[in-house]
């Protein structure tokens, strides 16, 4: 149990008593000073105003509280325990969250970096495919000229041979 939860279940079993932090800090909290157990008061007031009943300030600097019957159901559905768990867990969701987020844009990039590759592998079999054909062209061709030129040889051995 935290140190607010320790002074709404204090204030709970007191229900008539108005304690300030003076009497708080000796009955409950001795570890802490009187300063310490205020700030305290105060949170729980800055969390839910009605959840004690504040009385005005003393000019010495004491702030008397008193029970409420909203302290019970409170401290009954885990009190700041249980908020402050929550918190943690949702801290904890968010930072898994934000890890996932974050692996998630890594992969992306990952992903945009490999179909950068493949784009540019795809250009390089094009290239490749075109300078073939070229080629294959050129052989086609060579071999035509080279079959042509071969007949007329041919063609002009034959004749002299035959003279």
């Amino acid at each position: 149990m935290n140190a607010k939860d320790k002074i709404l279940n204090f204030l709970m079993k007191n229900k008539g008593s108005t304690p300030t932090q003076r009497e708080l800090q000796k009955e409950v909290l001795p570890e802490l000073n009187e300063d310490q157990v205020k700030e305290l008061l105060y949170q729980i007031i800055d969390y839910k105003s009605n959840l004690i009943k504040v009385y005005n300030e003393y000019t010495s600097g004491l702030l008397p509280v008193q029970y409420t019957g909203l302290i019970d159901e409170f401290l009954s559905n885990g009190g700041f325990a249980k908020i402050r768990f929550d918190l943690r867990e949702q801290s904890k969701i968010t930072e898994e969250k934000e890890t996932l987020e974050i692996q998630n844009l890594e992969l992306q990039n990952e992903n945009l970096e490999y179909q950068k590759t493949i784009r540019n592998k795809e250009e390089q079999i094009r290239s490749l495919t075109r300078d073939n054909l070229r080629l294959g062209n050129w052989d086609i061709r060579f071999r035509w000229y080279f079959t042509a030129i071969s007949f007329l040889i041919g063609i002009i051995v034959k004749h002299f041979i035959s003279k």
